[in-house]
């Protein structure tokens, strides 16, 4: 478990400091929800992609 955890922080380590999903562009309510989800969405279509390409190129 402690193992899972400590992968789930590193991910959102890399995704903050790749994406800058902790420094949104507005503080209106509405676009601070709507901005992690997006960009999640955002990093986990960028990650599917990568193990596509990985697997694709030796």
């Amino acid at each position: 478990m402690q193992l899972l955890h400590w992968q789930i922080e590193l991910a959102f380590k890399r995704l903050k400091s790749l994406l800058h999903i902790d420094k949104p562009p507005t503080y209106a309510e509405n676009a601070t929800r709507s901005w992690p989800y997006s960009h999640l969405i955002k990093a986990m279509s960028c990650d599917g992609l990568s193990q596509e390409v990985q697997e694709w190129f030796p």
